[in-house]
Parts: structure tokens; C-alpha cells; sequence
């Protein structure tokens, strides 16, 4: 105890304390007032079916196409998540011309911190190709090292060979048009 009195008279110290405690309750009331939307777990039978033809590799040479909106994306990342055990709910997504926003939770230490993102989405050999323009986490900006993990994260997309090819990606608002052909 006497090698910490001299240090509970230091202002500095009280100060490093409340802005701890104010961060803390900060983070506490963004977890509490969290108001997002839970999507449903569904696979439509739109993406069912383009999900069967791609395993089975039964459709190689024909086409398909598919119309797909924010909410039909919501669901389907749900639908994708349930059997699993991420720290991560309550998927967003919205469909913009030529870029894509989405969210969701995060949770971590019991904690729901709300996580958002938004990439510019391109077609590039085939395939839907994404340039991360903006990560957030609990309403701020994140900082540089989350963005150059969440491309980390990306290249390990870059190096899967898909077993369709899109040939046609038309973004527009809610909702994004796709054709293609199974390899």
C-alpha cells in the first residue's frame, strides 16, 4: 500500500482513470442501444439452386441468372452463419450502384459492438473483385491496421478458383442483377 499512495495523489493518475472508466461506460452504452434488424436464416431457392448446380457440377456450360436483393443477401448470410459458430449476427447489407455496405455484430467478451463496411464491388476476370473503402467499428472509423487485416482476410478469396463465371454484375439500388455460367 505505500508504494501506491504517492501514486493516488498524482492528478494525472485520477485523470488516466475517469477516461478509462468514460470509454468504458462509452462502449458499454453502444452495446445496450444496439437496433438492427435480425434476418431470417433462408436460402432461396434462387440461390439454392445455383448453390446445387455449383457443387454438383452437373450444369457445366449453361447459364443462370439470378436477381438478388438487400434483404434476400441478409438472409442468406444468416442462413450461412446459423449452423456455424461465429461471433458475429444480425447481418446489413445494402446494395448500391457500382458499392456495397454492410454490417453487423460483433461479439466479443459479452459485449455486441456494432461492425460496418462499405467496398466499391467490380467485375474483373469472372469474378465479383471488392476494394474495402471503409471499415468501422461502434460508429467510428477503424483504424488502419483493421483495414489491412480485413484485406489480409480477402486474399484468401483471391486465391479460390470459383466454379462459375459471372458475366454480367448490374448493381443497382437494393438490389444487384447476376448472370453467369457454371464451369
Amino acid at each position: 500500500m505505500k508504494r501506491i499512495k504517492p501514486y493516488l495523489k498524482m492528478p494525472s493518475v485520477w485523470f488516466a482513470l475517469a477516461l478509462l472508466l468514460a470509454n468504458g461506460f462509452a462502449w458499454v452504452s453502444v452495446a445496450t442501444r444496439i437496433d438492427l434488424v435480425e434476418a431470417q436464416p433462408i436460402l432461396h431457392p434462387e440461390i439454392a439452386e445455383i448453390r446445387a448446380h455449383w457443387q454438383a457440377r452437373d450444369a457445366v456450360g449453361e447459364t443462370f441468372s439470378v436477381l438478388v436483393t438487400d434483404q434476400m443477401a441478409m438472409e442468406t448470410i444468416a442462413w450461412f452463419m446459423e449452423p456455424r459458430d461465429l461471433p458475429f449476427s444480425h447481418p446489413q447489407i445494402e446494395i448500391h450502384p457500382g458499392y456495397i455496405v454492410g454490417g453487423g455484430l460483433v461479439h466479443v467478451l459479452g459485449l455486441r459492438t456494432p461492425v460496418f463496411g462499405r467496398a466499391a464491388i467490380y467485375l474483373e476476370n469472372g469474378r465479383p473483385e471488392a476494394t474495402i473503402e471503409e471499415v468501422g467499428i461502434a460508429g467510428t472509423k477503424a483504424p488502419d491496421f483493421v483495414l489491412a487485416a480485413v484485406a489480409q482476410a480477402q486474399q484468401v478469396y483471391a486465391n479460390l478458383r470459383l466454379p462459375i463465371e459471372i458475366t454480367t454484375l448490374d448493381m443497382r439500388e437494393g438490389e444487384v442483377y447476376i448472370e453467369g455460367v457454371y464451369r
